[in-house]
């Protein structure tokens, strides 16, 4: 009798799991496939300078990072699956005006709408994860969300620089924006049969999130997470490949490759997240100091590759040695989510995705700005940046990592095990 009752459940659980990991592929390709991938051709197409190639990246993680506290309210609230029915129509709409657009304002007017939309992807994904298939599965679960959602970040890179060498990148990027659509109705079709949960009755609480905010462990994690993850993504997405082709002279579709190698790498890393917790004895502060140190370690060797100007080969490993430490977000967000209260879940996490994305936001243009400060040489209508600009940039990031690796010895151990049930 109870696996009868079983089945039909775990059977809903993979029939909406499943395309809501297909439309979160699809919004993570929209982060990485723009601009860090087609950084030259949006140079020459639309007049772009560094510092506005990295704004238009900015644009989206800005739309995407800021709604994400009121996003986990309503999660919380109506669950992910309804919210992500709102949230698709705006991300399907800006993904498909994307490729239409031929000025600066309305580009990084229809990358702010694509982020938008995808800001209800990723904590829909974590809560129906928890819901669906507990907290006994979760890791294994939520390896696998991520690893298909860098999947879709996996196709930004090498295979949409491959395709824009045959197509215009404003063909491929509408074709991107219609299996997005695609993806979106089977969604739909999906929601339709499968019941949802209740709505509660209760009003909206604030308290989690104010035990959130006012819990000093939740910054220390916090800072390590956006640290590693806005290193790793400003790589992956803005200058990483731009840097590739300036500094080693590599083809542009062999520095998408590398690119293409970390987020493999990154991805394996996220899918046997499981297996490093049996690995520790479910420890997480050995795996938080682990992912920090590999931070600090690849700025550093990247600080010193470039002031020695050493061989392309030395950078694709430390290029890969980035993407290691950067497969540790699941091990962020469930040490965030136990560092904090049960019954917050989703607004913590939503607390650490927001930080994570303006990390990004702010660095990106940043050093967009540094490397426009200190500029290069033009060549076919394209800056390639000196070794100043570059080596300015790492080592700052050097300084930074540094911090974040002495903030995760501070972190507790949690033994995945939440510190409180409920917030008080």
């Amino acid at each position: 009798m109870n696996q009868s009752e079983e089945k039909p459940r775990r059977n809903d659980a993979l029939r909406l799991f499943i395309p809501l990991l297909l439309i979160y592929a699809a919004s993570y390709f929209q982060r990485t496939a723009l601009p860090g991938t087609i950084f030259n051709e949006l140079q020459r197409d639309m007049s772009l300078d560094a510092v506005r190639v990295a704004s238009v990246g900015a644009a989206f993680v800005y739309a995407y990072s800021l709604p994400q506290l009121a996003a986990g309210m309503f999660i919380d609230r109506y669950c992910g699956s309804r919210v992500v029915v709102f949230g698709g129509l705006v991300f399907v709409a800006g993904a498909l005006w994307m490729p239409f657009c031929t000025s600066f304002p309305m580009l990084c007017l229809s990358r702010a709408l694509t982020g938008l939309g995808a800001s209800t992807m990723y904590l829909s994904l974590v809560k129906e994860t928890d819901r669906l298939f507990g907290r006994q599965r979760y890791a294994l679960m939520i390896g696998i969300a991520y690893f298909c959602g860098y999947g879709g970040g996996l196709c930004g890179k090498l295979p949409f620089a491959v395709l824009c060498q045959y197509f215009p990148w404003r063909q491929v990027m509408l074709g991107a924006g219609m299996l997005a659509l695609v993806f979106y109705l089977a969604f739909l079709v999906a929601k339709a049969g499968v019941p949802m949960p209740p709505v509660p009755e209760r009003k909206f609480s604030f308290a989690p999130l104010r035990h959130t905010l006012t819990n000093g462990y939740t910054w220390l994690v916090n800072f390590c997470a956006a640290v590693n993850f806005s290193v790793y993504f400003t790589i992956q997405t803005v200058f990483g490949e731009k840097f590739l082709m300036d500094f080693p002279k590599m083809k542009p579709t062999t520095a998408a490759g590398v690119t293409f190698a970390m987020t493999l790498v990154c991805m394996f890393v996220m899918l046997n997240t499981r297996t490093m917790f049996q690995f520790t004895g479910n420890r997480r502060r050995p795996l938080l100091i682990g992912a920090a140190g590999l931070c600090f370690v690849n700025s550093l060797l990247m600080t010193c590759g470039i002031l020695f100007r050493l061989p392309g080969w030395f950078f694709v490993i430390v290029y890969l040695g980035f993407a290691v430490g950067a497969g540790a977000p699941p091990l962020f967000t469930m040490v965030m989510q136990e560092l904090n209260s049960r019954d917050g879940l989703t607004q913590t996490t939503a607390l650490g995705n927001m930080l994570g994305y303006l990390a990004v936001a702010v660095f990106a243009p940043v050093a967009g700005g540094v490397l426009r400060q200190i500029g290069g040489r033009m060549s076919d209508g394209v800056m390639i940046y000196s070794q100043t600009a570059y080596l300015t940039v790492f080592a700052a990031v050097t300084v930074i990592a540094a911090l974040s690796l002495g903030a995760a010895f501070l972190l507790p151990e949690t033994r995945g095990h939440y510190l409180r049930l409920h917030s008080e």
